[in-house]
């Protein structure tokens, strides 16, 4: 069956948000474009980001019994490495930020890097319309712009997509697009 709708799952999805806001980055950083990216909007992504990458990515390597070091299995191997990767990016990100500014001044700013908060500075929980100053705050408005439309997606679409009786519910069906929801 084809399992291209696995690239729909949250981790999938995180790193290839990654990929896109380091790209974009790349792309509106040169100075003789004219446009940039503003510090805002830098310092929402990165700490959306860094709540991901070493919150529930770095998590999943400890809990998650299918991401494993299995050299001889592709798929196994593949998600140990879209859980791995992002963590050690913003290892080096965190640690190792003058180096990186120093390397690639138009693309990484890093001017937030003294700022970085963790929870919300005003109390300890995210309230609605607040808490976008922290970690956490951008960490969990990514998570409800992926997981909204993916849980929309899933109990539309998805749960019917591994179908293996045609429409009259008697005739077999080969089954096409693979999902959680494979039985």
């Amino acid at each position: 069956m084809n399992q291209a709708l696995y690239y729909l799952d949250f981790c999938w999805m995180m790193n290839f948000t990654a990929l896109f806001v380091v790209g974009a980055l790349a792309f509106l950083g040169n100075s003789h474009r004219g446009s940039s990216a503003s510090e805002v909007a830098r310092e929402a992504f990165f700490n959306a980001v860094v709540g991901v990458s070493c919150g529930t990515l770095m998590g999943a390597n400890i809990v998650l019994p299918f991401v494993a070091c299995l050299f001889h299995d592709v798929n196994t191997m593949t998600g140990l490495f879209i859980h791995l990767m992002p963590p050690m990016v913003m290892y080096t990100f965190l640690w190792h930020w003058q180096q990186v500014k120093q390397a690639w001044p138009e693309i990484f700013h890093f001017s937030y890097m003294d700022n970085i908060h963790y929870l919300p500075k005003d109390s300890l929980f995210v309230v609605p319309g607040s808490g976008l100053d922290c970690v956490i705050g951008n960490s969990v408005v990514l998570y409800l712009l992926w997981w909204i439309p993916y849980v929309c997606f899933m109990l539309l679409v998805g749960i019917d997509l591994p179908k293996k009786f045609r429409e009259d519910g008697v005739t077999p069906k080969n089954p096409k697009y693979d999902t959680v929801f494979h039985r």
